[in-house]
């Protein structure tokens, strides 16, 4: 819901190509296509190859409703650890709608599984094949880490694709 703006600070200031992509495979060739296309030339700018679903400003109403609704809190991400501001809690009058208020409960900490480096996968540090669980201990049909869980994960892709082999 907000846009392909939104990603327009980060492709200047890291002079990263951008591209905004839905999940088919068509739109994944057209965002690698364009992103291609932006390193050839130089360019580091955001592209929307996702029209159909992503403008250019993002859905304001609905901003507008997770604004009114929620506000941010600190979130703990499966392997990337704690990250400032990154999860939304519901506020004010929707606080009702909190099962974490409405049931007390407390947040879980859950040690990441032996061997698994997933963390350093969504960073980017290490490709799938490097952790070494990737297609041994954590497959699809038995996953260890989140990467695995997904079908959208970094790590079944490669595994699905061949791309570990």
């Amino acid at each position: 819901i907000i846009g392909a703006r939104a990603y327009e600070a980060i492709s200047t200031s890291y002079r990263l190509p951008c591209v905004v992509s839905g999940f088919e495979p068509g739109d994944i060739l057209l965002a690698l296509l364009a992103i291609a296309r932006q390193v050839r030339r130089g360019e580091a700018k955001v592209e929307n190859m996702y029209p159909r679903a992503v403008t250019y400003g993002g859905n304001s109403r609905a901003m507008e409703i997770m604004d009114e609704v929620f506000e941010r809190e600190d979130s703990h991400w499966r392997g990337l650890g704690t990250i400032p501001s990154s999860g939304l809690r519901p506020k004010g009058e929707y606080e009702y709608f909190s099962a974490r208020l409405r049931f007390s409960l407390k947040p879980k900490e859950v040690p990441e599984p032996k061997g698994c480096r997933c963390g350093e996968v969504l960073k980017g540090a290490i490709s799938p094949p490097e952790c070494p669980l990737f297609g041994r201990g954590c497959t699809p049909s038995g996953p260890v880490g989140p990467c695995m869980v997904s079908s959208e994960g970094t790590c079944q892709a490669y595994y699905r694709y061949g791309l570990g082999a």
